[in-house]
């Protein structure tokens, strides 16, 4: 390394570690595969996964040991050809290797047109002032391509989050489009409900929303889900609409208010004070017996609210949904009277809009 890197390289370690951690680069967020790509079978061995969190950190996990989680701080972010195609980053390591916690690492990573990112080569260990291709037949990629690469809660590594019927049709798609997902947006999340919700834009004309539902998902899948689908976009209002599934499945309503409990800390985490409303269980005609446990959900999930949840909205959609007699109305659902027309997502409009208005007034 000669004497100018050298410099460069305290400065941005002595300066960074005063301040705020830098942010992550919005191309790199999210998760991602990494593996090995072989230029003579044209093809993909997956050794890892990567966590880009949007906080300046990230976490590997390697298959050989994929409980065993890293976490990486970076100390330095620099875009050295000005485009935003090519990296240098410098870490810290505060969890993995012994040999490599609490010491700084340098490494290059380079954006390439199929929306993968290369692995520089670092041909004599240390910090090289430019990127060096690595030509070797098996080059190392973070890439979101593959169908195949098995992907891990890197915080419960016992959790595979990689394995459900989402996957392919939905979640990796979502994976793919994270680096041009709008930012600041009001995110819908949820459910098949969210998903059907194809009129967000002409309904909500004076906000930028972005839809986020995977069909058939639980609260439980939601949650699961949180951090590789939302998270990385920065939303400025999160509004969920999920829980109908797991009651419908089986699950209680106080297990599913123990989900709740887990999911909007996990929000808060990251989103100390974006605002956030949760959209309560409708009366589906296709699932009349399941009436009581979902009206007991949503009491739950809205005392619960009320008490443990600052920055948290009920929005009460429920009675609106039913006819005189208390039974759900049928006529604001489609011919299998568990998804709703447009005279139901008209009602959820006017309830939604109404809570939007009110935030905005607080601003």
């Amino acid at each position: 390394m000669n004497l100018h890197w050298l410099i460069l390289f305290f400065v941005l370690v002595t300066t960074c570690a005063q301040g705020a951690l830098p942010a992550t680069p919005l191309f790199f967020r999210g998760l991602w595969c990494v593996a090995k790509w072989s230029s003579t079978t044209q093809s993909y061995t997956q050794t890892g996964q990567a966590f880009f969190y949007n906080n300046g950190t990230f976490t590997m996990n390697y298959l050989d040991n994929p409980s065993s989680t890293w976490v990486n701080h970076f100390t330095a972010v620099n875009n050295t050809d000005g485009a935003g195609g090519t990296y240098q980053f410098l870490t810290v390591t505060t969890k993995g290797p012994s040999e490599l916690v609490n010491k700084t690492l340098c490494y290059w990573r380079r954006k390439i047109s199929n929306t993968e990112v290369l692995f520089g080569r670092q041909s004599n260990g240390t910090c090289t002032s430019t990127f060096e291709n690595d030509t070797s037949t098996d080059a190392l990629r973070y890439t979101r391509t593959p169908t195949t690469c098995r992907y891990i809660d890197d915080e419960n590594t016992n959790l595979v989050i990689s394995g459900s019927s989402f996957e392919v049709g939905t979640l990796l798609p979502y994976d793919r489009n994270l680096a041009t997902a709008v930012r600041e947006a009001v995110v819908f999340y949820g459910s098949s409900s969210i998903v059907k919700w194809t009129t967000l834009a002409t309904d909500f004309p004076d906000y930028t929303t972005l839809n986020r539902g995977f069909g058939g998902s639980t609260l439980l899948q939601c949650y699961q889900q949180f951090k590789r689908i939302v998270q990385p976009l920065e939303p400025s209002i999160f509004i969920i609409y999920a829980g109908e599934n797991d009651i419908a499945g089986g699950t209680t309503p106080v297990t599913l208010q123990t989900v709740f409990r887990q999911f909007v800390p996990l929000i808060r985490r990251f989103y100390h004070n974006t605002p956030i409303a949760y959209i309560s269980l409708k009366p589906s005609p296709s699932r009349v017996s399941k009436m009581s446990q979902m009206n007991d959900a949503n009491n739950r999930i809205r005392q619960d609210i009320n008490l443990l949840f600052p920055g948290v909205t009920f929005i009460d959609i429920w009675p609106d949904m039913l006819l005189p007699n208390g039974q759900p109305n049928p006529d604001l659902f489609v011919a299998d009277q568990l998804h709703m027309n447009s005279k139901g997502y008209a009602i959820w409009t006017k309830a939604v809009s109404a809570y939007l208005e009110s935030v905005f007034a607080k601003k």
